[in-house]
């Protein structure tokens, strides 16, 4: 068994207060350290690659040591067995950490469209978040069929304002996805946006952009041009 505690006392030596408040505000999942993004990634440097000390590090359920399991773990994903990859889908982990190892792990990995139809069948609402990440994903890659364009705009405009909030977010995001790179589809993109309305009201701090599809879309066809 590969000897972790020298890692994880690096890492509560890393706790910021800042990071502590912000957690807890958030009521991010527990434990954690309140260790910055930027720490953990470069404390990673020196273990990248060391996909061993993956499995280690996600079960001892620390928030920051899954964060950093990720970090060493992203430039080789597909080298992860299947089972270590199940192991890791726990919906009972922090979202913003699934969120994470499907965007840097899932998304990388060849099979990716076979979690991806995996986790959109699944009954769990974290799991089906992910699965439409990764739907989300393969839009932005320009590489979809219209029929298969055509049919997740319709799911998506029948079930969007109905998903549980999890869901939402991502389903919301592929919308934005495909209206962006998909020309053709733009028009539809922003009238289902605009009819559904979802995260019109949302409170978007200074700086940030809003989820409100419509305001997301043109803020992203903005930065392309």
């Amino acid at each position: 068994m590969t000897n972790i505690n020298p890692i994880l006392k690096e890492l509560e030596s890393a706790s910021h207060a800042g990071t502590l408040k912000r957690y807890a505000k958030i009521q991010e999942t527990q434990p954690y350290y309140g260790v910055p993004m930027g720490a953990i990634s470069r404390l990673a440097k020196p273990y990248t690659n060391q996909l061993d000390l993956l499995l280690p590090l996600w079960e001892t359920r620390i928030l920051e040591a899954q964060y950093l399991a990720i970090q060493i773990a992203k430039a080789k994903p597909n080298q992860l067995p299947e089972t270590s990859i199940r192991a890791c889908l726990d919906d009972t982990v922090s979202q913003n950490v699934l969120d994470k190892f499907t965007s840097l792990i899932l998304s990388k990995r060849s099979d990716t469209r076979k979690w991806e139809e995996e986790l959109l069948q699944a009954e769990s609402p974290v799991f089906q978040r992910l699965g439409w990440a990764l739907r989300g994903k393969y839009f932005a890659k320009k590489q979809a069929s219209p029929e298969e364009i055509e049919a997740t705009l319709s799911t998506i405009e029948t079930h969007l304002q109905t998903v549980a909030e999890p869901i939402q977010w991502t389903m919301n995001q592929c919308l934005v996805e495909i209206a962006v790179a998909y020309p053709d589809y733009l028009e539809q993109g922003l009238d289902i946006g605009r009819t559904l309305a979802v995260y019109a009201d949302l409170k978007v701090p200074k700086g940030c952009t809003s989820a409100y599809a419509p305001d997301w879309i043109e803020a992203l066809l903005k930065r392309k041009k």
